[in-house]
């Protein structure tokens, strides 16, 4: 029937919810068990407790249904014999000869009296009696006025009494039943304009047994939901009541489960747990020793390997018979935990440090101690040779920088004590670069080891190393003379060939030397001058050393500050770039210009390229400086090329920037960002950085690849070999001007000879220095290409050369007019 789908529905939804609480609980009670979820350790458990779940929400909604329907054949019995005896009853008054016109009939007052009567009873809402007319129409015979309101009067049109023959408007399929001679009764409340009501309807029989007319009974049907709703919420609680009863029989099963199921891993995880430390106790390396009243009561074997004893033989024997006197340390305390290192003795009598870890424990009802010894032979050699590595270097084995520093503290605090001097000196060995380079890092290693034995031998000279090539001396009770003898022993030695796997290979060295108190009175002030004579003495091709002296400091100290110039130049824009003309001999036009760079000291004025180039070259700052020298030859010279076409610009490479892997890319980078083509650029390089012909053949080929021209600087003074110089693909030979200057004198010969072979391989020559007619003259008349010099013109700011440019353009066009 479910004439309360709603109820239902929260019927269903409570059993799934307590359902599904149930099952989040057991769940929670597996984890504080510690076991495995529920549906792992007892399948059927929770399969069972699901199937009861399904078969009660079927079960529950069918007894819910049978007390619903269980009220509603209650309701149909009442109102089957309430319909019955009305029925009788009318049927003797004569209620079959009441009509449309009933209200004139003398049966009417007695019929209508009658229904009023069973209508106060007190389930009933209404009665009335119906019939069928000749159209077939069922209208109203006798139907009593009805309080709907339930106020005691009638007061509303529809609560008066229906007049006979009123037509009834609505079809019910129980009222053509009745009128074919059966009771029946409505399934379910329906709506009207006199409201809500279930209604019953009866046959009432004229004399002849047929059906002369129907009665019904309407009940509330208010009265009726809430009586519906009564048992169904009776029902509800009931099958409520009893899954509850199910889910805690299932709880309480499971919970019995999950005790059998953690008692028995507890149990088994203390068996395991008891085996494991039986394993443990006899496999770890550490001694366990348990003692009481001073006297071993049981050990394990690692305790017996460790003493040299058996186990009979180390129980009940006293604990202070293993123990050195005295050699215990202070104890560590963490709580009932005792830590401390002692020296044990062996059965063989030999003496070993361990460390003692010691705890109270109660014992099988005894108060014990446990001590686990564990053997620190190992670890206190360990110790003593990180100490040494600490303190040595690793690969010679002489005290190292940190060593050392101490060293020479010690050695000044004694010296001021004793009112003595002391000597610092400080050794670079070169070579042993070229020695890794050429034969490995292995070989050089040799050498440094070679080495420092032999300085290690040195009486009253204690040398450590410093770092990488450099070594570091200290000469406690030391002035000058003996500095000086020493220097000269560790040079000596050093200075003999050094075998190494059947090659003899030689070293320099070099010592710079700091005296206390005279160059400082602490350690870092004298290593530091030691440095710096030592980058004096460095300058030297030979082993030699050097006093520090005061203008060594100056001269240092004013690298330095031409190094941070130097950056702060290139940072604030301080550098130009000057151009001395190329002229091409036979028309004396101009084809090109060498960049040169000029630095505008803030302060110093213009300084000079020989005093600062060095030190770039030296710091490293030569490679941004250069980088900055092409990058704005380049752009100048791209603004040129509208007026002067024909126009390229050299540019001195440095050897650093020669080596430079990443010099090619950098300058293809150049190339595009200035948009100068390529070949309006020369790179001049020195004979010097062709030295390593198969390098340099890979580095100028890569450039050529580019697109630029390679001119090969200073000519003639340098180390090239002739048999490779056909090999280098060079454009241009440029001949030093130390033979032009001397075109009078024996190097005459050799200026028409250098001309001579760069026809012969196929490049140009271009003489430099050139600053007379007649020096012009005589290589034009030895057929030299090109030449550049004060006497065409000196090297010119950017502004001044275009002026050159033009008038030398225009001095052209008038030759030419003339």
């Amino acid at each position: 029937m479910m004439s309360n789908k709603p109820e239902y529905i929260l019927y269903v939804a409570g059993i799934l919810t307590t359902a599904a609480a149930v099952y989040a609980y057991g769940h929670w009670m597996a984890k504080r068990h510690r076991t495995p979820p529920p549906w792992r350790f007892a399948p059927k458990l929770v399969a069972s407790f699901a199937l009861f779940v399904v078969l009660f929400l079927g079960a529950g909604i069918a007894y819910i249904r049978y007390a619903e329907q269980h009220e509603h054949r209650k309701y149909e019995e009442a109102a089957n014999q309430i319909a019955g005896m009305i029925a009788g009853d009318l049927a003797a008054m004569g209620h079959e000869r009441l009509d449309e016109k009933a209200a004139s009939s003398p049966v009417y007052p007695s019929a209508l009296q009658a229904l009023e009567r069973w209508q106060s009873h007190g389930r009933l809402l209404s009665v009335y009696t119906m019939k069928k007319n000749e159209r077939g129409q069922v209208y109203f015979v006798v139907a009593p006025a009805v309080d709907y309101n339930r106020n005691g009067r009638i007061d509303g049109p529809k609560e008066r009494a229906v007049p006979p023959g009123t037509v009834y408007r609505h079809h019910l399929p129980e009222i053509e039943r009745a009128f074919h001679g059966r009771f029946v009764m409505e399934k379910a409340p329906t709506s009207g304009k006199w409201g809500g009501s279930i209604s019953a309807f009866m046959p009432i029989r004229a004399a002849d047994g047929s059906v002369d007319a129907i009665v019904g009974i309407d009940y509330d049907a208010d009265v009726y939901d809430l009586r519906l709703q009564k048992e169904r919420q009776k029902a509800m609680w009931a099958m409520a009541m009893l899954f509850w009863i199910g889910a805690a029989i299932y709880l309480l099963a499971l919970h019995q489960r999950m005790e059998q199921k953690a008692f028995a891993a507890y149990r088994k995880m203390l068996a395991a747990s008891e085996h494991r430390l039986r394993r443990l106790a006899e496999m770890t390396t550490e001694g366990l020793i348990v003692y009481a009243g001073g006297k071993i009561i049981e050990v394990n074997e690692a305790a017996c390997r460790l003493l040299g004893y058996t186990e009979s033989e180390l129980v009940h024997l006293p604990v202070d018979d293993l123990v050195v006197q005295g050699s215990m340390t202070e104890a560590r305390s963490d709580g009932e935990r005792k830590r401390f290192e002692i020296e044990l003795r062996r059965k063989d009598g030999t003496v070993f440090p361990a460390e003692v870890l010691q705890r109270r424990y109660d014992y099988e009802g005894q108060n014990v101690m446990v001590a686990a010894v564990r053997d620190l032979t190992e670890q206190k050699q360990n110790e003593r040779r990180l100490q040494y590595f600490a303190s040595h270097d690793e690969l010679t084995g002489l005290p190292n920088k940190e060593a050392m520093y101490k060293q020479i503290e010690q050695c000044l605090a004694g010296a001021k004590r004793n009112g003595q001097e002391a000597a610092v000196m400080f050794l670079e060995v070169s070579g042993i670069k070229t020695i890794n380079d050429f034969y490995g890092y292995a070989v050089g290693d040799e050498v440094l080891l070679h080495l420092a034995r032999l300085w290690r031998e040195q009486k009253g000279i204690m040398v450590g190393r410093w770092s990488g090539n450099e070594f570091i001396a200290v000469l406690p009770d030391s002035a000058n003379e003996k500095a000086e003898e020493a220097a000269k022993r560790l040079i000596e030695v050093a200075d003999e060939p050094i075998v190494v796997n059947g090659l003899e290979l030689y070293v320099t060295v070099n010592i710079g030397i700091s005296v206390y108190p005279k160059d400082g009175e602490d350690a870092k002030t004298l290593i530091r001058k030691a440095d710096i004579a030592r980058y004096e003495a460095r300058k030297k091709a030979a082993s030699d050393f050097l006093f520090f002296t005061e203008p060594m400091a100056i001269r240092l100290n004013e690298k330095m500050a031409m190094e941070r110039d130097l950056r702060r130049a290139l940072e604030h824009e301080e550098f130009e770039l000057y151009y001395q003309p190329q002229i091409r001999l036979h028309d004396r036009q101009v084809i090109g210009m060498e960049a040169l760079i000029r630095w505008r000291h803030p302060e110093k004025g213009m300084v000079s390229p020989s005093l600062f180039i060095p030190v770039a070259e030296q710091t490293g700052m030569i490679i941004p400086i250069n980088e900055w020298v092409i990058r704005t030859a380049c752009r100048q010279t791209k603004q040129l090329l509208d007026r002067f076409p024909h126009l390229s610009v050299s540019v001195n490479l440095s050897p650093y920037e020669f080596e430079s892997r990443r010099f090619v890319d950098k300058l293809a980078g150049l190339l595009a960002d200035t948009g100068l083509p390529p070949h309006h650029l020369d790179l001049e390089i020195t004979e010097r950085m062709t030295m390593d012909t198969e390098r340099a053949l890979d580095i100028l080929s890569k450039l050529k690849g580019l697109g630029v021209t390679i001119s090969m600087d200073d000519f003639g003074t340098g180390y090239s070999s002739l048999s490779y110089l056909t090999d280098l693909p060079i454009d241009r030979l440029k001949i030093d001007r130390s033979f032009v200057q001397h075109i009078q004198g024996k190097k005459d010969v050799i200026l028409p000879a250098i001309i001579r072979l760069g026809h012969n391989i196929g490049v140009k020559v271009l003489a430099e220095g050139v600053e007379t007619e007649t020096e012009a003259a005589y290589l034009q008349g030895k057929r030299c290409d090109e030449a550049q010099g004060y006497y065409f013109s000196p090297p010119l700011p950017y502004d001044e050369l275009v002026r050159f440019l033009n008038e030398q353009r225009v001095r052209r066009q008038a030759q030419e007019l003339t």
